[in-house]
């Protein structure tokens, strides 16, 4: 069944053009997108900042995933406790944030 046992999606024909049409071993449905991974130059970036840096930039983004699923008051008070513990004041997020992560 697809996509559960399917095998891995086919590049070309994503792109249009698998010249193998019925014997390619690569599945042709519609498969969802892969998660986005941090490449290694990002990933370095991140090890080499100081963690108050590093808490301005990821906390914007885990509130936002958080509220997504889960808007409750109780949910604002702990990602509050987070941004407190870091030393970021509540709202101040961005503008601690170092300018080269702002693009």
């Amino acid at each position: 069944g697809h996509p559960e046992l399917c095998s891995r999606p086919c590049l070309y024909f994503a792109m249009g053009s698998c010249e193998k049409g019925e014997s390619c071993e690569y599945c042709h449905m519609a498969h969802s997108k892969r998660p986005v991974h941090l490449d290694k130059r990002h990933r370095e970036m991140l090890h080499s900042m100081p963690p108050l840096e590093w808490a301005a930039l990821v906390l914007p983004i885990l509130q936002s995933k958080v509220e997504a699923v889960d808007d409750s008051l109780v949910t604002r008070a702990m990602l509050g406790d987070i941004a407190a513990h870091c030393g970021i004041p509540v709202g101040s997020v961005l503008s601690c944030m170092p300018q080269r992560c702002r693009r």
